[in-house]
């Protein structure tokens, strides 16, 4: 048992999450380690560079598992006695210093191996892409992001342990025999090297814990439990759901540490009922305790956020490969948990198909009314069928997870690389307009498409459109392709890769395409103002001749000064995306098609397709800062639209007319993701009634094809008075893009500007 009656009148266990989570954020925050428990983070990285200097020559995959064990072996742990789970090592980013170089807010500079990639191979070609990310027309894998967006197979681990993947790797080495070749028999002794460092890790931590439990008998219990969890896992299978939880933790912060951004942590009613039915079964447990455990599990992500961008993903309901729905009462438990837990991290996905429960929809909606939105909705008919078009079978495309924020992965089986390249779909236009160069720098960025103001009919405007879009993408998946090639020597992961499907059958790491599936994501940002824009000028210049094509060019070159009523009429009186207006609709739907079907035509450079999406995250604003006024009435330097939805304040059909535009999409052509993000107003679904119509709208969108949905459940003065009194408002939690933050950590500019389409909303 994880805690004895015994042991309660001297230390309480259970009941005990709101008692203790303040302590423990404090404790994970400050990292204060004893100096007798290892080396300090410079003294590993000095250990480090001499690794390096001493085994120059080594392939860069064992250099990492080498230093990787090196860091497990050798840096200073600690363990929390008032937590249930133990990860801490002051590792100090040393590896993350070699690869990428960055996470987060962390900016270490370029990684070296990343240096010397651009130094060499990587150095041809990026001219016009690094002008390109600087001009706002693309981002790619060297803009901070990584490159996987990944997930190991929780599965695989939880039923085998790491002991398990040792045992996978001695019977790939005995089958290739004197076959192997020198990269495989590299790739298996890095494995081999950090799965021993891991276990032996876990041992360090578990010696550790028992010593404290020791020194401190008033936490003994949890230290114990410590104790004996990490004497098991990761090595082995967990025998109970304390366990599993462990494991999960650990794996995370261990992949994290070598250098690749855990984004989803797995289907968690799927994966971990049967630990907990165990548990619950053989008296072990209460669903009460079950509940704290899930608290203090899901408050560790909380601390390393604190409610920041990004956030880590937890897979609610759907199904499994076999096609059976997979809701069930550790699913009602763990969003019990959530809603007492009241951070906007962990974030959750809620996946739906025809037969799901009627209670999985009511609980998820009300919690959504509640304020708890960092939820996103998503459709599996749709998102399995958008698999499949891309050659995953329907038994692994059933067990797909979002990746990240709403980019659906196989489980264990795909590195889909969703975030290697976000397109700014309006900039091509703002090219187009201008024969190829940025007005605001005079850069060319784009082929000569010629005089717009003398293209004479709105067919010369869309083929230069087209034109300028196929030179972003192309140019983009060429760079793309070079990078990829370069990964094996950036940041190979022999960690993680054990853990994905076929990378032990085929002695590849996942930087050299040894996973199932190896995808690279494309995510068209933008669409509204793209379609907004080119139906504005095909409305005014070319079908009512209100302008002239020269004069709405001009109009934008000088942000419209002294043509406000030319802005006006552009924005305000031509129909646009959102509203069901199906001149308009065709119009986006049309780019849309075009943009998944030229990305689907492409190859990676792993061997494998690039997936297709449409949404924007941060870059509705990075784009639009370095995007001049556009012809739907945009401004100069404002926001791009959200998500596939409407430019802010001009969905005035309300949301049934968004969610019919919306509709127009083929949502199976973007295997990537994609999402519509809503804001309802709290009359609109208050009371039972008002629930019963908050269902009936996620349902509408589903049955129309649509993939993803996201919800704010907010009123304009609810968020005025939080301004005013902030204090009285920390937990209030607002969706901004693919996760949840708390309002108040905002910046007064950012929460004037969420007011502002609050009201429109409202």
């Amino acid at each position: 048992m994880i805690a004895s009656t015994g042991s309660v009148a001297r230390e309480r266990t259970w009941d005990s999450f709101d008692d203790n989570r303040d302590a423990i954020f404090r404790r994970f925050k400050d990292g204060s380690y004893s100096p007798d428990t290892g080396a300090s983070p410079d003294e590993l990285q000095r250990m480090a560079d001499a690794y390096l200097l001493e085994n120059p020559d080594q392939s860069r995959i064992l250099q990492k598992a080498n230093i990787f064990r090196m860091v497990l072996t050798h840096g200073r742990i600690d363990v929390d006695p008032e937590d249930w789970f133990a990860e801490k090592i002051d590792h100090g980013n040393v590896l993350r210093k070699l690869t990428h170089g960055a996470r987060g807010d962390q900016d270490f500079g370029p990684g070296l191996w990343l240096e010397e990639a651009a130094a060499g191979n990587l150095k041809s070609g990026t001219d016009w892409f690094d002008q390109a990310q600087e001009h706002g027309v693309t981002t790619g894998p060297r803009s901070g992001l990584d490159l996987g967006h990944i997930s190991p197979g929780w599965d695989k681990l939880l039923a085998r342990g790491l002991s398990g993947l040792l045992d996978d790797i001695a019977q790939a080495r005995a089958s290739l025999g004197d076959a192997i070749s020198k990269d495989q028999d590299a790739f298996y002794s890095a494995l081999e090297i950090v799965y021993g460092a891991a276990i032996d890790f876990a041992s360090r931590l578990s010696n550790f814990a028992s010593a404290a439990a020791e020194s401190q008998p008033e936490h003994s219990t949890k230290l114990g439990a410590i104790t004996r969890a990490l004497s098991n896992v990761p090595a082995h299978r967990p025998r109970t759901l304390h366990e599993a939880l462990q494991f999960m933790w650990l794996m995370h912060q261990l992949i994290e540490m070598e250098g690749e951004n855990v984004r989803s942590m797995g289907q968690f009613d799927r994966t971990l009922y049967p630990f907990y039915r165990a548990d619950v079964g053989a008296g072990r447990i209460t669903d009460d305790h079950a509940r704290e455990l899930i608290k203090f599990f899901w408050h560790k992500w909380y601390c390393g956020t604190e409610g920041a961008a990004n956030g880590k993903n937890f897979v609610f309901g759907g199904q499994a490969a076999d096609g059976s729905e997979i809701t069930n009462d550790l699913t009602y438990l763990a969003l019990d948990a959530y809603e007492e837990l009241n951070t906007p991290d962990p974030k959750l996905s809620v996946r739906y198909l025809p037969g799901s429960p009627e209670r999985l929809y009511d609980r998820v909606a009300d919690l959504i009314r509640k304020g708890h939105n960092s939820f996103v909705l998503m459709n599996d008919e749709t998102a399995v069928e958008a698999l499949v078009k891309r050659g995953k079978t329907p038994e692994d495309a059933r067990i797909y997870l979002p990746i990240g924020c709403y980019e659906p992965a196989v489980e264990g089986k795909e590195v889909a690389c969703t975030m290697n390249v976000t397109v700014n779909l309006a900039k091509p236009l703002e090219l187009a307009l201008n024969d190829g160069v940025d007005p605001r720098t005079g850069v060319r960025l784009g082929p000569a498409t010629g005089d717009a103001s003398g293209f004479e009919s709105y067919d010369d405007l869309h083929a230069a459109y087209i034109t300028q879009l196929d030179h972003v993408l192309n140019n983009s998946r060429q760079h793309i392709a070079e990078a990829e090639r370069e990964w094996p020597r950036i940041n190979p992961a022999p960690f993680i890769s054990g853990a994905i499907d076929d990378c032990i059958a085929t002695g590849a790491d996942i930087s050299a395409g040894g996973a199932r599936y190896n995808s690279v994501g494309f995510v068209g940002a933008g669409l509204a103002n793209a379609a907004d824009s080119l139906f504005a000028l095909k409305a005014a210049a070319f079908d009512g001749a209100r302008f002239t094509m020269a004069e709405i060019v001009d109009a934008t070159r000088t942000d419209f000064y002294g043509r406000e009523d030319m802005r006006l009429y552009l924005r305000n009186r031509v129909p646009k995306w959102g509203n069901n207006e199906p001149g308009v609709d065709a119009v986006a739907k049309g780019v849309a098609d075009h943009f998944c079907a030229t990305v689907h035509s492409f190859t990676n450079g792993r061997g494998g397709g690039c997936q297709a999406a449409l949404f924007t995250l941060v870059a509705a604003a990075s784009f639009g800062a370095l995007s001049g006024a556009t012809p739907d009435g945009r401004k100069s330097g404002e926001s791009l639209a959200p998500g596939v939805g409407a430019s802010y304040g001009l969905d005035i059909g309300g949301v049934t007319g968004l969610i019919n535009s919306v509709s127009t999409l083929d949502f199976t052509e973007t295997p990537n993701g994609s999402v519509l993000d809503v804001s309802l107003h709290p009359t609109a679904v208050a009371g039972e009634d008002g629930l019963n119509a908050f269902v009936g709208l996620i349902k509408t969108f589903f049955s129309q094809g649509g993939y993803a949905i996201q919800f704010n459940v907010l009123d304009a003065e609810t968020l005025r008075d939080a301004q005013r009194n902030p204090e009285q408002y920390a937990s209030l939690q607002v969706r901004i893009t693919g996760w949840s933050v708390y309002f108040t950590t905002l910046t007064r500019k950012e929460q004037d500007q969420y007011i502002a389409r609050i009201v429109h909303a409202g």
